[in-house]
């Protein structure tokens, strides 16, 4: 695990707890870590999750697909991300979306009970650690709201803008790097891809912003 340490001290699980502690924590909530290949899916949609996950290295997708096959990205994570607290914490619930990792990836997947359950020995870091999940959980809550700020806008021109002030916002900067190339921009805005495109284009010849592949400058916008 000593490669990984580095991302563990960044999770928001563990903030506040000494890395020195690290070890005896891992062993005490029974982490394990697992090595998915790119597609792999981690969790799917019907499952019922015991366990967080906490991407190690690699990159993870978020995914809800309806019954036409329809495919939307909910969120796109990378190293020292978290996932699936939201099930695991409001009980036995089935996933009603599915965790894909988009490139080989480690996950350190954590039982949900013993994160949450005070171990005979006491250990100091038990209460931390419930006290991050239950920020974890809300700040959750609140990236979901984003989202929604995002995807219920009604034309696509306001979509695009809405997810790149975001990035913006995050970035503190008019220009952003965003993590979703063309097809996974698509899906996270509902749209398809030809339509994103032309749509792009229009934006870029009406001078409202330029972009090179996944590199966005928001004009005028006084960032």
């Amino acid at each position: 695990m000593d490669a990984s340490m580095k991302v563990l001290q960044r999770v928001p699980l563990f903030r506040g707890i000494n890395e020195n502690d690290f070890p005896h924590l891992l062993n005490c909530i029974n982490a394990k870590k697992k090595s998915y290949a790119r597609n792999e899916f981690i969790f799917l949609s019907g499952d019922i999750p015991t366990a967080i996950g906490i991407v190690l290295d690699g990159r993870v997708q978020i995914i809800k697909e309806d019954v036409f096959g329809n495919r939307v990205i909910l969120n796109d994570l990378g190293a020292g991300a978290v996932f699936g607290e939201s099930f695991v914490c409001g009980g036995s619930f089935s996933l009603t979306v599915s965790v894909q990792a988009t490139e080989d990836s480690s996950i350190l997947l954590c039982p949900f009970k013993q994160i949450m359950h005070i171990c005979p020995n006491a250990c100091e870091f038990h209460n931390t650690l419930v006290q991050n999940m239950v920020v974890m959980v809300s700040q959750h809550n609140i990236k979901l709201l984003e989202q929604l700020e995002v995807t219920t806008k009604h034309s696509l021109r306001e979509k695009i803008l809405a997810y790149l002030a975001q990035l913006a916002q995050e970035q503190d900067s008019a220009t952003v790097n965003s993590p979703l190339g063309r097809v996974d921009l698509a899906d996270y805005l509902g749209v398809d891809r030809s339509s994103l495109t032309r749509e792009l284009k229009r934006m870029q010849d009406e001078h409202i912003l330029q972009f090179d592949k996944n590199i966005y400058t928001l004009l005028n916008t006084g960032i």
